[in-house]
């Protein structure tokens, strides 16, 4: 990849940067949408869209683009994939599935093939994010939400903490069972 980055920097005597060759890389790679590539290449969020409009266009940054069909053409050559012949098998494959009665297989061999196609773009967002919060952020996120939602937060009640009652095994100890039956609280509650 080297030799290929000097290749092309010195026929458009133009650096590329490393954005754009990270950028290039989730081009080839087909994942992403373009402005998704943008932004996983470091571009600003909000110009992400602009920014894969010019560097693809061919005017404003024709290495970037020479870049990017070298990559597929290289990977083409080393892996004998090709776009049109992806595109191709999947179609066979469907089709295959679809007459064998296999409808689920058939649904996503055209899911990949619209994907390969740009026609969709798999976006799928994380939202259970308190894995990767801390302790403090939390309690935070809880405080922020009770000013929020008092509502939520009201627990009009009584209860007693039965933290301790139960065994190892999760049984109610016998001494605990009486006094919990005597207050009209069975184990089965």
């Amino acid at each position: 990849m080297a030799s290929l980055k000097k290749k092309i920097e010195k026929a458009h005597s133009r650096t590329l940067t490393p954005r754009q060759m990270t950028f290039a890389r989730h081009i080839v790679e087909g994942i992403y949408s373009n402005a998704e590539s943008a932004r996983k290449a470091g571009y600003k969020t909000s110009l992400a869209q602009e920014h894969a409009s010019r560097l693809l266009n061919g005017r404003d940054y024709p290495h970037v683009l020479e870049y990017i069909q070298e990559m597929r053409d290289e990977r083409e050559r080393r892996y004998g994939v090709s776009t049109i012949g992806q595109l191709q098998r999947l179609h066979q494959l469907s089709e295959g599935a679809e007459e064998a009665g296999q409808f689920s297989a058939a649904i996503n061999a055209e899911k990949i093939r619209s994907a390969l196609g740009g026609l969709t773009v798999d976006r799928r967002e994380q939202t259970h994010t308190i894995d990767t919060m801390s302790r403090d952020e939390i309690v935070g996120r809880l405080a922020d939400l009770q000013k929020k939602f008092p509502q939520a937060f009201v627990i009009d009640a009584e209860f007693k903490d039965v933290t301790d009652v139960k065994g190892t095994r999760g049984e109610l100890l016998e001494h605990d069972k009486a006094e919990l039956t005597s207050e009209g609280i069975s184990d089965t509650d």
